[in-house]
């Protein structure tokens, strides 16, 4: 039996017996966490086999490990688990030593080589393509520096958990007002270092907020404030060769997931998917009060009046994406984002989407903030692909009609204001129409107002300004896109584009506390083409200046699909599986399984993943990512997902490139 030891800030429990801990509010709750978060009896930690895993017991704000929101999840190594509110709730550590060796996987199919499987890395970790058997940092990896502003350098060896924070009982003290008294955790888990924020003022790094991040290179992050915070530069001890290596092949990548698109492929691959809060709650970030903070009753309900439900509908008729918008001029000029309603602009890069035949635009109901029975027709009549923006025109009723201007009756259009008046710490408020499940049931979604501040401005090389973004803490979800972000006179001032990292089982992709929002004032060229009538070729400026990006597919890799196993099956690639003939699989919800693939003639250091779906193609239902490191040798491998409820099976698509191009499926009914 493994033993297991959980530690919170004040008491720390061991048992090498099985045995359950039961995790509550109530007094009869083996750990008791008295936030109001965190559910009356809220979750365990029990013996599993030889084993330990948490399983959440229908609480309300949900169980957390490393970050991700989890139903149930096995617990290896050293691993942060938090029961209610991210930022508040109660946290501990559990660490779990001499866990029972991997089951051996059936014989490999003939002529193929199979690698030998590993131990699954810890539940949350988001790389979890298995195959191969590197050692990471608790089998021999590399050590870690850190160095601080103010004190002496700190080495760590490669088994134990480091804390940061400005608790002086902790690992690496912290002495500074912005810093929570347990910020953050630095796990050295199987693949290397990683970084996982605790904390309610957060950790950046390039003046971006991050939650979780694998430390491959020296990194310098600031806690509790973008530029002003406590400076820690944190450096992987590796071998001097290894690190010239990756100083001289240094690249960075910005990781972003587009909160656009209502169903299938939504976020972009290699955004990354945990889980979040679900948007509308009762929380003190959520919609605000009429007349509070500035902004008056009054502007709020012209803005929501201005706000428009769009669903993209293809030449068939039949729905494909859905996001917002604006109602810029009395004329039905409505202003969104080109991934929504032209997602083959040039800029844009490559996408799930084709271009809509038309968009369908709803309009808030006053009664309810619920949209009511899609009234028009737009089309775009302008795009820039680069800056993400674009202007529709209604160009008849829901039925495709002709209708006269005088006739359509819209609600005041939304006046803009000037984002360049905007200041680090100004109140912003968030319209839109976040998704939740398939575009086809649910188009009478609700309008959803979110509020936050301008953390900070992010800039573009390209466009040539400091402001190519602005950074905000508002949550924003897939469905949010295009939407617009007021100040507190009312005015449009940022268009609703992206959140940094990212999903939520209920509302998709959700920010952890950074939302992007692309400034009205870079907008000033397409309005003023749509004012004067369009310029559907139009082209933005700053395509020329993009980079060219890499090919995303290597044409002489190939990529099979090997069907689904069940626990302890995984590792032979002896099954099949297409879209003509899926596999048929018995299954409970929530039980381990794993989708299988052959990969042959892959080049190290491919950005790779696999997107589930489920079956019809209708749910986004989460994705992994990784880089290939397994060489170009035929290699079987496998990646674990839990089955998951409420759906008649699921298909894993199997991605590879920047822009996660998809190059074969692996559906699985369920029986």
């Amino acid at each position: 039996m493994s033993t297991i030891t959980i530690q919170s800030p004040s008491q720390t429990w061991t048992s090498d017996q099985p045995r359950t801990f039961r995790i509550g509010r109530e007094s009869d709750n083996d750990i008791v966490g008295v936030d109001p978060s965190v559910s009356r009896h809220h979750a365990e930690i029990k013996a599993v086999g030889d084993g330990w895993e948490v399983v959440d017991i229908g609480s309300s704000a949900g169980t957390w490990v490393n970050g991700q929101r989890v139903q149930r999840a096995e617990l290896r190594g050293t691993t942060s688990v938090s029961f209610g509110a991210q930022g508040g709730g109660l946290s501990v550590m559990v660490t779990v030593t001499g866990p029972a060796p991997a089951p051996m996987p059936p014989p490999p199919a003939a002529g193929r080589p199979v690698a030998p499987p590993v131990p699954a890395p810890p539940p949350a970790l988001a790389q979890t393509m298995v195959a191969g058997g590197a050692l990471g940092p608790g089998a021999g990896g590399p050590g870690l520096l850190v160095r601080r502003r103010v004190g002496a350098d700190l080495r760590f060896g490669t088994q134990a958990l480091v804390r940061v924070g400005r608790d002086p009982a902790l690992e690496v003290v912290a002495d500074d007002a912005a810093v929570s008294r347990q910020h953050a955790v630095i796990e050295p888990r199987p693949d290397g270092w990683w970084w996982v924020d605790q904390s309610t003022s957060g950790s950046y790094v390039d003046g971006e907020r991050v939650t979780s991040f694998k430390i491959e290179e020296p990194v310098e992050i600031l806690l509790g404030h973008p530029t002003a915070g406590f400076e820690l530069e944190l450096v992987p001890l590796v071998a001097a060769g290894q690190a010239a290596a990756a100083i001289a092949g240094k690249k960075r990548r910005r990781t972003l997931a587009v909160v656009g698109a209502a169903i299938a492929g939504l976020v972009l691959v290699g955004g990354g998917i945990a889980a979040s809060v679900v948007l509308g709650g009762d929380d003190d970030k959520g919609t605000p009060s009429a007349g509070s903070n500035g902004l008056s009753a009054a502007h709020l309900a012209r803005a929501k009046a201005a706000a428009v439900f769009l669903v993209a509908v293809d030449a068939t008729g039949t729905p494909t994406h859905s996001g917002s918008g604006s109602i810029i001029s009395d004329d039905g000029l409505i202003l969104t984002n080109a991934h929504v309603a032209k997602p083959s602009a040039p800029g844009q890069g490559s996408s799930e989407f084709e271009d809509p035949d038309y968009l369908l635009v709803s309009l808030t109901s006053s009664d309810d903030d619920k949209p009511a029975t899609a009234a028009f027709r737009a089309k775009p009549i302008v795009a820039d692909g680069y800056l993400d923006l674009a202007v529709l025109q209604i160009v008849g009723d829901a039925d495709g009609n002709e209708i006269d201007i005088s006739e359509m009756d819209l609600p005041d259009p939304l006046p803009i204001g000037s984002s360049d008046d905007l200041h680090t710490g100004d109140e912003i408020t968030a319209l839109g129409y976040p998704s939740i499940g398939n575009v086809t049931a649910s188009l009478d979604r609700p309008l959803t107002v979110t509020r936050g501040v301008v953390s900070t401005f992010q800039a573009d090389e390209i466009i040539g300004t400091e402001r190519g973004l602005i950074d905000s803490d508002v949550r924003l979800g897939s469905g949010n896109s295009g939407g617009p972000s007021i100040n507190d006179d009312g005015e449009l001032i940022g268009i609703n584009t992206a959140v940094i990292t990212a999903n939520s089982e209920d509302a998709g992709a959700i920010t952890s506390g950074s939302a992007l929002i692309r400034p009205v004032d870079l907008a000033d060229e397409v309005l003023q083409i749509a004012e004067d009538g369009g310029d559907p070729s139009y082209v933005s400026p700053y395509v020329e200046d993009m980079p060219t990006p890499p090919t995303d597919a290597p044409v002489d890799a190939s990529f099979v699909s090997a069907g689904w196993v069940k626990e302890g099956e995984q590792g032979s690639c002896a099954g099949s599986s297409t879209v003509d003939q899926p596999q048929i699989l018995s299954v409970v919800p929530g039980e381990p399984l794993y989708a299988e693939y052959v990969i042959t003639g892959l080049a190290d250091g491919t950005p790779i993943g696999v997107t589930l779906y489920s079956i019809d193609g209708a749910t986004l239902l989460g994705s992994l990512q990784d880089t290939w490191s397994f060489g170009a040798d035929e290699v079987c491998i496998y990646v674990p997902f839990d089955a998951p409820e409420g759906v008649s099976g699921i298909n894993g698509v199997f991605v590879v490139g920047e822009e996660g191009q998809p190059v074969v499926d692996n559906p699985l009914a369920y029986q």
